[in-house]
């Protein structure tokens, strides 16, 4: 996962770090260390806001960011703005930036910022599983049918 934050106190720049994906601890612990890099600086304690795309890993992120006791936001990732001159690029670095200003407008009460996702719950997630299994299936047995084809 790639994390770019913004602390206050840092001069308004943008720090960037990798954690191994699905390394929940290792987040929570880059969490803390911000938060105290930003308490030595200023001498205030500042909450953490998190912004994360909803994707294919669920929304269990969300859910143990908010069980840990953090402010999670999950956002349509068609909503955000891009670049059109930037079009092609698409790296987690420039993601990740375009993020952090959309949760920035967002708190700042912008409308039509971006459109979050009202994450679903554990039992409606798993009654989507069946259909997404389903769907992957169905797929890799059309690939096989062609390459059995292809190869008589």
């Amino acid at each position: 996962w790639m994390i770019t934050s913004l602390s206050p106190g840092s001069g308004e720049k943008m720090s960037k770090h990798s954690v191994k994906c699905d390394d929940l601890t290792g987040l929570l612990s880059h969490f803390t260390t911000l938060q105290a890099k930003a308490r030595t600086r200023t001498g205030k304690a500042f909450p953490i806001i998190v912004i994360h795309e909803a994707g294919l890993d669920g929304f269990w992120i969300h859910r143990a960011l908010e069980q840990e006791g953090l402010e999670s936001h999950v956002v349509d990732p068609a909503s955000v703005l891009t670049s059109r001159r930037r079009r092609n690029a698409k790296t987690d670095r420039i993601d990740g930036e375009a993020l952090l200003r959309t949760l920035l407008a967002y708190k700042r009460g912008e409308p039509r910022v971006c459109a979050m996702v009202r994450p679903p719950t554990p039992d409606e997630e798993d009654r989507r599983r069946l259909c997404r299994e389903r769907k992957t299936l169905v797929c890799e047995r059309i690939a096989h049918v062609n390459r059995i084809k292809g190869l008589l």
